[in-house]
């Protein structure tokens, strides 16, 4: 239903509009009518009586005070309307961020009654537990600010329900973008397809973990610790992976192309069939890393860094030539 002031709202501009000009229609006309008066001495008008100057100041003096009311009205009611939509924006902003923290709470409460009551950690992959754990995740996730993201992922962490040897909630196609995880311990956890694209991740343990299929498109790993960690297929592209951690990486076929890799740790890391197009590799150590079917095209790399891979078979080398 219409708010009761909506209407006034709308008519209000244009009412005063049409006021100022009509003002401003009569103080032209009133002039000019006191100084033609005045020239041709009408002395019906009065006019000869007093000097010209002393009309116009009898006439500009209501006038100041007229446009000088209007304008103070005019800038207090527009600095009520603006403090009012200030207002109404921070309450819904509050009242936005208590509902994700009552989904954050109740979504907590649901897993931990899973686990404690329905056995969640010992149950089999068809049991129909598991499948309203992920049911939950999945249906909460979007509905949750990058903080409170991190707060599940922690808490499906520490309570060893994604753990890559004995994944029990599965995090395929959940909603982890944008998440802010820095400096987050996920060690070993499963992350397999999961959506992280412009995720914070920098300076985190993800050592380990299974990254296979996840799309990182445009995360933050600045730092982050990837050793070990099984990245098969990912989608990294333009993603911030300076000086991280990559050693023994399973890059198998992932998309790093136009990826920030400077100073990263790629030794031993296995990108047979990685895209690192345009990809910037400079200072990156590529000591036995498995560069096979990898296409480096435009990337920022020199020749010392390549030759220093344990397989460089049928490679896209920047140049765009092809390594035999």
């Amino acid at each position: 239903m219409e708010k009761p002031d909506s209407w006034w709202l709308r008519i209000k501009r244009p009412l005063e509009i049409t006021i100022v000009i009509f003002s401003l229609v009569l103080v032209f006309v009133l002039v000019i009518l006191i100084i033609i008066g005045y020239l041709l001495k009408w002395g019906w008008t009065g006019l000869g009586q007093k000097t010209l100057w002393d009309w116009l100041q009898l006439l500009i003096i209501p006038v100041v005070l007229a446009v000088g009311g209007y304008l103070f009205n005019f800038t207090t009611s527009r600095n009520e309307r603006q403090a009012a939509a200030k207002r109404d924006q921070n309450e819904r902003e509050i009242a936005s961020d208590n509902q994700r923290e009552e989904a954050l709470q109740s979504y907590i409460d649901k897993i931990s009654e899973l686990l404690l009551e329905k056995q969640l950690r010992e149950s089999q992959p068809e049991d129909e537990v598991r499948t309203i754990a992920r049911v939950r995740t999945l249906t909460t996730l979007p509905r949750l600010d990058e903080t409170r993201k991190r707060s599940i992922l922690q808490f499906l962490h520490e309570s060893r329900l994604i753990d890559k040897d004995k994944n029990i909630v599965s995090l395929s196609a959940a909603d982890l973008s944008g998440a802010g995880l820095s400096e987050a311990n996920l060690t070993r956890a499963n992350l397999s397809k999961a959506k992280l694209s412009k995720a914070s991740l920098s300076k985190a343990n993800l050592s380990k973990a299974d990254l296979s299929e996840v799309d990182l498109y445009g995360a933050s790993l600045d730092g982050a610790d990837l050793s070990e960690a099984s990245l098969y297929g990912a989608d990294l592209r333009r993603a911030d992976l300076n000086k991280a951690d990559l050693y023994g990486a399973d890059l198998f076929e992932a998309d790093l192309s136009e990826a920030s890799l400077y100073g990263a740790d790629l030794s031993e890391a296995r990108l047979n069939g990685a895209n690192l197009r345009g990809a910037d590799l400079s200072k990156a150590d590529l000591n036995r890393a498995d560069l096979g079917r990898a296409n480096l095209d435009g990337a920022k790399v020199t020749q010392e860094q390549i030759h220093q891979a344990r397989l460089l078979q049928n490679t896209t080398m920047p140049d765009g030539s092809k390594h035999s």
